[in-house]
């Protein structure tokens, strides 16, 4: 990621991050809100410190702490009650408000993987041939796929190196976290970066859609779907 791209990509997050605060008016403190500010200027970019607070809501901790360079960011989990302490300051959220903060700054300034990149998926949650030993890789043919009747959207669709797409529907939608190495990167250019950019903006900004994995309705609804599709074959 470019510094260009960097730049564009922070004053993105801070929008969402003001139009989120803005639709839980009644819900965050007023006087939270320079501190919200003030954390995710900080720490915007440090995308492992915002998935490791996610995942502490998803695991139900009670308490975590973290480090960032010097500094140590607190998360402490009471009832309802999420609060984040940092350089003697803290902001307490309710759970909508915290999640929807911190799924969106982290997709919002996560890197995209451009067309052509070929990556290895986690044999855990893909491996369509129980008898390979290792990974299936995956070549990208494409980023932000909106599926029709969900409120979320697929980071990327590929199809499997070397077959690639033999016939319809054999082409796999799969989030970030279901990546676990990138073997190659692809081709990336200005184009890309402002590819990227506009498509962020318009997923995440204009309809407030995020990536599939921090939908828990749309992952259940998909694993109705695959499970119902399984069952059909």
């Amino acid at each position: 990621m470019t510094d260009d791209l960097n730049q564009q990509l922070r004053q993105l997050a801070f929008r969402k991050i003001d139009q989120i605060i803005q639709s839980f008016a009644g819900e965050i403190q007023a006087e939270s809100v320079p501190v919200i500010h003030e954390f995710f200027d900080l720490y915007l970019e440090d995308n492992r410190l915002l998935q490791h607070l996610y995942q502490a809501y998803k695991e139900n901790l009670p308490s975590l702490n973290l480090h960032h360079q010097q500094d140590i960011i607190t998360y402490k989990h009471e009832g309802a009650a999420h609060t984040i302490l940092f350089s003697n300051k803290q902001f307490t959220l309710d759970e909508d408000s915290y999640v929807r903060l911190l799924a969106y700054t982290i997709e919002i300034m996560r890197e995209v993987l451009p067309l052509g990149s070929i990556v290895e998926l986690n044999p855990a949650y893909f491996k369509p041939d129980s008898q390979l030993e290792s990974p299936s890789k995956v070549v990208i043919t494409g980023r932000f796929i909106g599926p029709k009747g969900y409120n979320s959207y697929f980071p990327y669709v590929g199809v499997i190196y070397p077959v690639g797409e033999m016939k319809a529907g054999t082409q796999i939608h799969f989030t970030a976290p279901l990546i676990k190495r990138v073997v190659q990167k692809g081709f990336s250019d200005g184009m890309e970066e402002a590819f990227v950019y506009l498509m962020k903006q318009e997923f995440i900004v204009e309809k407030d859609l995020n990536s599939i994995e921090f939908s828990n309705h749309d992952m259940k609804e998909l694993q109705q779907e695959m499970e119902q599709k399984a069952g059909d074959v």
